[in-house]
């Protein structure tokens, strides 16, 4: 998301309360006409506002843009990320195996877990899955069934916030292709005791695979705290 300027962000605040405001309304700090008028104007061609008449408004996009602002400390809040993790499972003579990824690009560079992926605009959650699925490892499913949501926190041993995520967990039965890796991962069917093994693995991904298989339903909320990212 673009950053606004300051001034940017005050014109979006002042129409968020006073639609259909005219120039000199708007220009609360008495700013120069000229370098008042750019910013309008930069705002217009960002399709944040609008001008009608003598009056200026905000479009549908800077309503959207604008009503996720701080209004304090005009600044556009940061929000959780809303992800899609998959837990891909088969059955091979008798074992249960998961479909995991080593990850090979930084923040976690050489950690092995379960695949994830962001929810994109627009997009449900068995969407997200069924495209991740494909994008990640060259596989196809048609059996996605939702288990939990995890609202996860990471923070560092200083208590600084590192990650905020809310992870919808979906389990993938009957993928079919041809395994593939893709930049910056490697995909691998570990059975129970290999995904054990897995070294480094992501701070809680025993606990989610365990979560999984004790059939875990609904919301949980934790907060982890970690030596390396």
């Amino acid at each position: 998301m673009k950053e606004l300027n300051p001034i940017q962000m005050k014109i979006l605040k002042y129409l968020l309360f006073n639609p259909k405001s005219r120039f000199k309304d708007l220009n609360t700090d008495g700013m120069p006409t000229d370098h008042f008028s750019y910013h309008l104007k930069s705002l217009v061609e960002q399709k944040h506002i609008f001008k009608y008449d003598d009056e200026y408004s905000l479009t549908m996009e800077g309503k959207e843009f604008a009503n996720r602002m701080d209004t304090d400390n005009h600044k556009i809040e940061k929000q959780p990320k809303v992800s899609v993790l998959l837990i891909p499972v088969k059955k091979e003579k008798g074992q249960k195996y998961f479909l995991v990824q080593q990850r090979l690009k930084e923040p976690y560079y050489g950690y092995f877990g379960f695949m994830s992926g962001k929810v994109r605009y627009g997009e449900t959650v068995f969407e997200t899955a069924k495209r991740e699925l494909k994008e990640e490892t060259g596989l196809e499913a048609e059996k996605f069934k939702y288990c939990y949501t995890l609202h996860e926190m990471v923070y560092d041993m200083n208590g600084n916030i590192l990650e905020d995520k809310f992870f919808n967990v979906v389990e993938v039965k009957g993928a079919e292709g041809d395994l593939i890796d893709v930049e910056g991962s490697k995909n691998f069917w570990f059975n129970e005791k290999e995904f054990k093994k897995m070294n480094p693995k992501y701070h809680n991904e025993d606990e989610m695979k365990d979560w999984y298989l004790a059939k875990k339903r609904g919301f949980m909320e934790k907060k982890y705290y970690i030596e390396s990212f």
